[in-house]
């Protein structure tokens, strides 16, 4: 274990007892249910609880360093060590003790509603198409180089964050491309990271219930320009311009409609399911794009990863040839595999209005006039409760028919979820409730007419549920596929 000094390089702080620097801890925690004797407990402010209300019971249990934003009375010759911010020295604590992980890599964030996930593996795929070896840190998984490890949070908690980037480093990483969440921002814990590049792709409601309001989820989401050496900004969504002031080193400009932009889209042709083509230019270069995501919002994901990797540096050639050979991105419109081309089944995501509304879109565009839309969505348990009837609207308004059901309803009744999403949508339109997300799924492949387009949104990537009862195994893709065979063997018999 590190001295006191060097854990808090860099981190402003006062303490009493002249000898600490030269003391050592025998570990480093901010749960009070792990406190052992002799380590450091991080008293950290949280939005459900107060890590300085546990300080004292953490010194009568043995920790020999308690690190506070105020003075505190601690028992058993317990060491207290007032720093301004108990969050940000968390994060630079941890960076201290494995040694500047990030220090030796090139780093790109990724901010924003929606899209970080697809941008993240579309640089992923430059990259390595660049001959680099990637870390990607993400919410539908953590890549070092080629091997997956499991994700349980968009931006992993600094002492799980830096030991994940230390293995990277370890195993040879050049790159570090990463989502940034804005609770992450806000917690700050990326102060022990420094990114070359930062990538804005738009902000629509979302964690509300946190933030209170946009100004505060923007204003969170800002601070990571203010650390970039490079933002790149998508010019075509609100906020763009806020994000772009916020910026302190080289401002980049991206856009599908605008020439103003610095890399900007031209001979664009959406392809309906099957993505689109356009032409990515900037001063004096053009690059043929191939993506094979469908949607708009796939193309302005696309032309920010672009953006990023010209500005790292990469060549026109390798990144065409990278996103040509890029199929898709796990749970982002993602067509189910079935042996059919009478029923498509797309599951994504769309956990958000802004998200919802554009798969939803991006379906209606490409679909023919004969084809139904299904949608099957539901809303998160605790969390944000004003989307809820938002996308109950969005929903019951561009799908020929509606199927609201659960969807991660943690500790809440899941009809008083979706209680919550009727309130927003309208009467007349065709829909009904079924609670039960693995009936939902069934009865919609089930009922499905030839020719109908199924979207499955809100999990996407997930392969569980999470209830009252806890955490199971949960593949929409599995079930879906069951269903399908059951509803051709019903048809065979008939």
């Amino acid at each position: 274990m590190k001295k006191i000094n060097e854990l808090l390089k860099d981190i402003p702080y006062r303490c009493g007892a002249a000898d600490v620097a030269e003391m050592s801890v025998t570990d480093i925690v901010s749960d009070s249910r792990l406190v052992s004797r002799g380590c450091m407990f991080v008293c950290l402010r949280g939005e459900h609880s107060d890590g300085h209300s546990f300080a004292v019971q953490a010194a009568e249990q043995g920790a020999a360093i308690v690190l506070s934003e105020e003075p505190l009375a601690l028992p058993g010759g317990c060491i207290n060590i007032v720093t301004p911010s108990t969050r940000r020295a968390d994060a630079l604590i941890w960076r201290n003790f494995y040694d500047d992980p990030a220090g030796g890599m090139k780093v790109v964030a990724v901010t924003g509603t929606n899209g970080k996930t697809s941008i993240t593996y579309m640089l992923k795929a430059i990259l390595e198409k660049a001959g680099e070896k990637v870390g990607v840190i993400g919410t539908i998984r953590n890549y070092i180089g080629d091997v997956a490890v499991e994700s349980n949070m968009t931006t992993p908690l600094p002492s799980r964050l830096y030991a994940l980037i230390a293995q990277m480093r370890d195993a040879g990483c050049t790159y570090l491309v990463m989502e940034a969440s804005s609770h992450a921002l806000a917690f700050e814990k990326l102060a022990g990271i420094h990114p070359q590049i930062g990538i804005f792709t738009n902000l629509t409601p979302e964690h509300l219930d946190y933030h209170k309001n946009m100004d505060n989820y923007a204003s969170a989401k800002a601070i990571l320009f203010g650390m970039a050496d490079c933002s790149v900004i998508n010019y075509d969504t609100p906020y763009g311009e806020y994000m772009y002031r916020s910026s302190n080193g080289k401002r980049v400009y991206v856009s599908k409609e605008s020439k103003k932009a610095d890399y900007y889209a031209e001979n664009i042709c959406m392809k309906g399911i099957r993505g689109s083509t356009y032409d990515c230019v900037e001063e004096g270069i053009r690059i043929p794009v191939v993506c094979h995501i469908a949607g708009e919002f796939s193309l302005s994901n696309s032309l920010c990863a672009i953006a990023a990797a010209r500005e790292l540096g990469i060549s026109p050639e390798v990144i065409a040839a990278a996103m040509n050979s890029l199929s898709g991105v796990d749970g982002r419109m993602e067509k189910v595999a079935l042996p059919t081309e009478d029923l498509t089944v797309i599951v994504d995501y769309a956990h958000t209005p802004d998200a919802l509304a554009n798969v939803l879109d991006a379906i209606l565009d490409c679909k023919e006039p004969s084809q139904r839309v299904v949608c099957v969505f539901g809303c998160g348990g605790d969390r944000d409760r004003t989307k809820r009837p938002v996308m109950g609207g969005i929903a019951t308004s561009k799908a020929d028919h509606t199927i609201i059901t659960s969807d991660n309803s943690r500790t809440e009744d899941p009809m008083k979820i979706i209680e919550d999403i009727l309130a927003g949508i309208d009467r007349a339109a065709s829909y009904e409730v079924i609670s039960d997300r693995r009936e939902a799924l069934e009865q919609a492949v089930m009922k499905a007419q030839k020719n109908d387009i199924i979207l499955v949104a809100g999990k996407g990537h997930e392969d569980y549920e999470i209830t009252r009862e806890g955490k199971r195994p949960f593949s929409e893709k599995a079930i879906i596929k069951e269903a399908y065979d059951k509803k051709i063997g019903k048809e065979t018999e008939q």
